[in-house]
């Protein structure tokens, strides 16, 4: 059911197949004549269905749909966009910095595969387990939805009806994810940059570059202080106070930051050793990595690789290869 926010935003639930966050939160901004959409959902026909279904609830069609914004381009935020815009139209805005997602992402090749296997075995991913993962990463694959028409790169200015959208550069999740701010409602449209309850991902990746949680801490604190009264995140709930729960984030960090230290103990291990001796998802009373799925098992290898990465352009560990296999020792 389309739940309204205030006078033209409304936020539309749609679901995400198999996924314990089950739904995307999109928004439709409602003008007199144009009709904005903050991302579009994943591409499934449950999917559509339900976003075609909340949409008419509230006497909008798709063809009425002028504008899509992709807060960034993973398949829950992006998957739709294509079908959107071949029946309106849309003219549809991402950030410059995802458009590598689609080569990754959307048109997974067997070199890519090999590159993630690869990875993860360097990293000390046992083979039994990349095995076992190959299957749904390979399931990737998708034909490669509609490109953006209009590239972003931050502080543009995107007029939506009757409201104005600053676009605000937000690295970390995605290279590329953007937030949306309003300022004369103080609203922020928070992708998944910032969600109420659970910490968004933060992986280092074979397609990564740089210091994504460097990068992620650093658009924490670009939103921080923004005059924000409500908080329109793209799962769980609206919530309020944005810089509580920016400082909450921070925390979770900086306790993952102590937890690997004290996990690595003065001896080298690798990152998959060192996820392993983490406990994953605190916010829901915390699970072993042994309890994870294969594929949340190598999330947890990536994220614990970002933190790692972090921890080495702080100085505060050092990489080591020993066999093609790298370890990490702190200073």
């Amino acid at each position: 059911m389309a739940t309204k926010i205030l006078n033209g935003i409304y936020q539309l639930k749609v679901p995400i197949p198999n996924n314990p966050l089950e739904a995307t939160n999109i928004y439709l901004l409602k003008g007199d004549k144009d009709f904005t959409l903050i991302d579009t959902g994943w591409d499934s026909a449950t999917a559509f269905n339900s976003l075609n279904r909340q949409l008419a609830e509230i006497g909008v069609g798709l063809p009425d749909i002028s504008q899509i914004i992709v807060t960034h381009a993973h398949f829950d935020h992006y998957g739709l966009a294509g079908k959107i815009k071949q029946i309106s139209n849309a003219k549809i805005y991402m950030h410059e910095r995802d458009l590598d997602i689609f080569r990754t992402r959307y048109a997974v090749t067997e070199g890519f595969l090999n590159s993630i296997v690869q990875w993860f075995e360097t990293n000390g991913v046992p083979a039994p387990m990349l095995a076992a993962v190959h299957g749904p990463i390979s399931g990737f694959r998708k034909p490669i939805p509609a490109q953006p028409d209009v590239l972003l790169k931050g502080d543009e200015i995107i007029a939506c009806g009757t409201f104005n959208l600053k676009v605000i550069w937000t690295p970390g999740h995605s290279p590329g994810h953007v937030c949306l701010y309003e300022p004369v409602q103080k609203i922020l449209f928070s992708g998944d940059h910032i969600l109420p309850v659970i910490t968004p991902n933060i992986s280092l990746t074979p397609a990564s570059t740089g210091n994504p949680l460097g990068d992620y801490l650093k658009s924490l604190e670009t939103v921080k202080n923004l005059a924000v009264a409500l908080v329109l995140p793209a799962h769980e709930d609206v919530f309020s106070n944005l810089p509580g729960r920016v400082e909450e984030i921070v925390h979770h960090h900086e306790t993952r930051t102590k937890e690997i230290l004290a996990a690595m103990d003065h001896q080298e291990k690798t990152a998959y050793q060192l996820a392993n001796l983490i406990t994953w998802m605190p916010e829901q009373g915390g699970v072993n990595h042994d309890d994870l799925s294969p594929i949340a098992k190598l999330a947890a290898v990536s994220e614990t690789l970002a933190h790692l990465q972090a921890m080495s352009v702080e100085n505060k560990v050092i990489s080591i290869e020993h066999d093609s296999i790298v370890y990490y020792k702190d200073i």
